[in-house]
């Protein structure tokens, strides 16, 4: 079976706190983020298609706040799309691209996932049009 990926995505290690208002705050672990969302660790059976505010800690203690939304959940992760969020918290995503693509990792996953076409050019100019 052929794997696609729609966006480029950054491994991210850090805590995510998950909050709306029908449920208390989850404390999870992220996995990775993207241009349009991020994924963490599946924290509940009881997730629900809904808006959330996520507060995203990294581990070099930089913050990344939004409103996102569930788009999927399984055994092992759970997926948002970014609704709303402010420059403050894009800047430190742009950043954490910049030190990605200086990895060999980087250079795997444009291989693995045939993302070198496409998404070099669109996440160059997603991080510059800022």
């Amino acid at each position: 079976m052929e794997h696609k990926r729609i966006y480029f995505r950054v491994p991210l290690s850090g805590e995510a706190i998950v909050s709306n208002s029908s449920n208390s705050t989850i404390r999870t672990r992220t996995i990775d983020i993207s241009q349009v969302g991020f994924a963490v660790e599946t924290f509940s059976d009881e997730v629900h298609t809904a808006e959330y505010q996520i507060e995203i800690l990294t581990k070099d203690g930089q913050r990344i706040e939004m409103f996102a939304q569930l788009v999927r959940a399984d055994d092992y992760i759970t997926g948002f799309q970014t609704l709303q969020i402010e420059q403050k918290s894009q800047k430190v995503i742009r950043n954490l691209f910049f030190e990605y693509q200086q990895t060999t990792d980087f250079i795997k996953q444009l291989d693995e996932f045939n993302l070198f076409d496409k998404e070099v050019s669109d996440m160059y100019e997603w991080c510059f049009r800022q």
